[in-house]
């Protein structure tokens, strides 16, 4: 009598193994323990702010550590995540469980260590006595960009094999994330066609993860708004609903970030 096929591992039994893999490999990451360090580092810069306006400006130290440093770092993090998997992808990725489970194993872990890392930044204000709404506001929306910058970086690790091609191409999507949509919309900005249609201006920041970030915390800290864009619906709606968009955005930006590192790791299967 021939015996039976043994049974397809069930999806989380994968999932659950692709995580602990995923969390073994990153102990020994030195794009880790650098960006840990990093995040270590950033998160005492508030500290430097004097006496009572700590509380205040905490969150903007954080703000302008996550834009210019932070985000850049957990990018460089998921994409050192996908180089790992290099001289075992094949065999990772020819296994009877298939792509699915292993990728999300490995996403969840990744999303979780780089929100978990970028929750860190608030800890030093908070032991001084300087928690706010807009400080905690402000470390989740951390957490938000860094899990969204380390599923860009395994998306870029998938879809180009080259680890220096990998690199420049990391590099030129945080610089056109943080400097380049900014840059052209400000070069358009006294367009007359922008100037009649100032919700076309605003879309591409609310799209932006960066941007929305960077204008979600000036909405609570700064209590800043759109100059002049205030009667335009999508300006006001945002200035209204500047947490929820950025939470809903986050998420978006995520599920578009698994769904290409699926589309990574299938092409690469294939090649």
């Amino acid at each position: 009598m021939t015996p039976a096929a043994p049974p397809f591992p069930a999806f989380a039994q994968v999932a659950r193994a692709a995580a602990g893999r995923e969390w073994l490999s990153h102990r020994l990451n030195r794009f880790l323990h650098a960006h840990l360090l990093l995040v270590l580092a950033a998160g005492l810069l508030p500290l430097l702010t004097p006496g009572d306006a700590l509380a205040r400006g905490a969150a903007w130290w954080l703000l302008h550590a996550v834009l210019y440093a932070i985000s850049l770092s957990a990018l460089l993090l998921g994409l050192s995540s996908a180089q790992a998997e290099a001289d075992e992808f094949s065999w990772l990725l020819a296994q009877p469980a298939g792509i699915g489970p292993w990728l999300a194993g490995k996403a969840a872990m990744l999303a979780l260590l780089a929100a978990a890392f970028a929750g860190l930044l608030a800890l030093p204000s908070v032991l001084a006595g300087a928690g706010s709404p807009e400080l905690l506001l402000t470390a989740a929306g951390a957490a938000g960009v860094s899990v969204v910058c380390a599923l860009a970086g395994l998306v870029i690790g998938f879809w180009i094999r080259d680890s220096v091609r990998g690199l420049i191409a990391a590099l030129a999507a945080w610089l056109v994330l943080l400097f380049g949509a900014d840059l052209l919309l400000l070069a358009l900005a006294g367009a007359p066609f922008m100037q009649n249609h100032p919700g076309l201006w605003v879309l591409p920041l609310m799209l932006n993860p960066l941007d929305a970030f960077r204008v979600t915390v000036l909405f609570a800290v700064e209590r800043a708004a759109f100059s002049g864009l205030q009667n335009n619906g999508l300006a006001g709606w945002w200035v209204k609903h500047a947490a929820g968009w950025f939470a809903a955005l986050t998420a978006a930006w995520s599920a578009l970030a698994l769904a290409a590192a699926w589309l990574g790791a299938r092409r690469r299967l294939d090649n």
